[in-house]
């Protein structure tokens, strides 16, 4: 978000209105959207949110329960509260009023009302309502509380009373700081509660409609929206907020049922889903100027401009060089198009650079490259940022930087690395299979660099990682998994598996790191 708030607040509410733009266009006609904010930009994001779905689709704006601190050396009160503005996209809406709160204590209510009434008879005495008021029960209903002790002469006014129950519910109104705002299972400073995003998804969604939150952080909305039955859609720019969130969907079976207040066990683990990654775009000024992107990454990676094909761009010592998208990541299909004009054109060495990948692209599109006799490399673009630091004093907006200076800071500082290797060893006996992950190696990047003295083992590097025992070639099905967590902080190395029946089998293997970042590898094997 440095970006995002690099000019002010001005900057602040350019980037909420385009995005709040195409979240309505995505919204259902009987949709509606819940924005969470603090005293800083609330008022600020309620103004464009009028504007852009109408002051008259303008819902509640409710009251959130923030974390308390209490300073007594400044000079205000205390911040206690958030707000979480409701707006629909036309009158017609599902709205379901069925969340409710219940009221912790039981506590003795007057039975007058407003009004002009008659006396009636409360324990054998005849009296009169206060002047300007009435009884709210006729004497009917009077008896039967009486006989049912919900209903007395108040101890000190002698005036009647009646009991409300402590287990009586009612009706959520816009005042929500019952229940906290935000919660800390999972270490993200603005983590939203399940408490929260399950009063908004009850109270506007049914069973099968589509929740979308594209600023999903931890996961909060996906793992509520799953627990009670309705489709979602998650995005998020951190590939860490993304890991975070898939191990969450996959512990779900472990967790509670929102739908069950007597907490059982939720007994159904989390339906199938998928992850992509459609691009990043913190890339400066670059977006639109793909031509001059292209030569610039060029240049910075040493290599020779060619014309004359349609997918190679370039060659460095005798190796093809592909540069991948802008806008989009490097997908298999992309690859496999260019390791089909390597092949054509006699090339049987090829660079592939990127921003960003596809998930699985990297062991699958060597084996792919493999296959048609292609020795393939997939390179990392350094990022914006990286770039930046590098070539200070340089506007890479431009895409001029001098030869000199490229080659003095190629060896320096600017480093194009490969994506990361996966070695993985079997063991056969039988219909029996042990799956074991011998290497695991990470490119050196500052990150790395960082937290190289805890690493003692290489796996250790990895978060999580899944096994389809019989990979078809099409969809990955999570058949095992295993990841780290605060009490087992090492992933087990070892799976085993038997199959029904002898055959030749695709293992597929799937490998996050603890940054986030995936590789994937195939393994044939044949069982006898």
């Amino acid at each position: 978000y440095i970006d995002t708030w690099s000019q002010g607040i001005a900057s602040y509410l350019k980037y909420m209105y385009e995005r709040l733009v195409l979240m309505r266009e995505l919204l259902a006609d009987n949709g509606s959207i819940y924005v969470h904010l603090d005293w800083h930009v609330g008022h600020y994001v309620k103004v464009l949110m009028d504007e852009i779905f109408g002051y008259e689709n303008f819902r509640n704006e409710i009251v959130v329960s923030r974390i308390k601190k209490s300073d007594p050396n400044i000079k205000q009160f205390n911040v206690a509260t958030d707000v979480l503005l409701f707006y629909s996209k036309n009158k017609e809406i599902t709205f379901n009023p069925v969340s409710f709160r219940k009221l912790e204590k039981e506590y003795w209510h007057s039975l007058d009302a407003p009004g002009q009434g008659e006396p009636r008879v409360f324990f054998d005495k005849e009296i009169p309502p206060p002047p300007g008021r009435h009884w709210m029960w006729d004497q009917e209903k009077i008896d039967k509380a009486i006989q049912d002790e919900i209903l007395r002469l108040n101890p000190k006014t002698q005036r009647p009373e009646y009991l409300v129950s402590g287990g009586r519910t009612q009706f959520l109104d816009s005042n929500w700081t019952d229940i906290s705002g935000y919660s800390f299972s999972y270490n993200f400073v603005t983590e939203k509660s399940e408490e929260l995003l399950k009063r908004v998804i009850l109270s506007s969604s049914n069973m099968g409609d589509i929740v979308a939150d594209f600023f999903c952080g931890s996961g909060t909305t996906g793992a509520v929206a799953e627990k009670l039955g309705r489709r979602w859609i998650m995005a998020d720019l951190s590939k860490f907020a993304i890991q975070v969130t898939r191990k969450r969907l996959l512990d779900i079976h472990h967790s509670k049922d929102l739908l069950n207040e007597k907490k059982k066990e939720y007994g159904n683990p989390a339906r199938p889903f998928e992850i992509l990654n459609l691009g990043n775009y913190s890339v400066g000024e670059w977006q639109d100027r793909e031509e001059g992107f292209v030569k610039f990454i060029l240049q910075l990676y040493q290599a020779k401009p060619l014309t004359g094909f349609n997918y190679i761009q370039g060659e460095k010592e005798k190796r093809a060089v592909h540069i991948g998208s802008l806008s989009a990541p490097v997908t298999i299909d992309e690859i496999k198009t260019v390791v089909d004009e390597c092949q054509k054109n006699n090339f049987k060495t090829l660079d592939i650079l990127g921003l960003e990948w596809g998930y699985g692209v990297n062991e699958l599109a060597k084996a792919l490259a493999k296959k048609q006799k292609v020795d393939l490399r997939l390179i990392q673009i350094p990022s914006y940022n990286e770039l930046s630091s590098a070539l200070v004093g340089f506007d890479l907006n431009l895409f001029k930087i001098p030869d000199e200076i490229v080659e003095k800071e190629i060896s320096k500082n600017i480093k194009f690395l490969e994506l990361p290797y996966l070695e993985v060893e079997t063991k056969i006996k039988n219909k029996s299979i042990e799956l074991k992950i011998a290497d695991f190696q990470l490119p050196p990047t500052p990150e790395l660099a960082e937290i190289s003295e805890k690493i003692k083992d290489s796996t250790d590097l990895i978060d999580y990682w899944a096994i389809d025992w019989d990979y078809q070639g099409d969809t990955f099905h999570n058949q095992w998994q295993d990841y780290r967590t605060k009490k087992e902080p090492r992933v087990d190395k070892k799976a085993t598996h038997t199959y029904s029946k002898a055959g030749n089998y695709q293992i597929m293997v799937k490998v996050i790191d603890v940054f986030g970042g995936d590789v994937s590898k195939i393994v044939k094997v044949r069982i006898k």
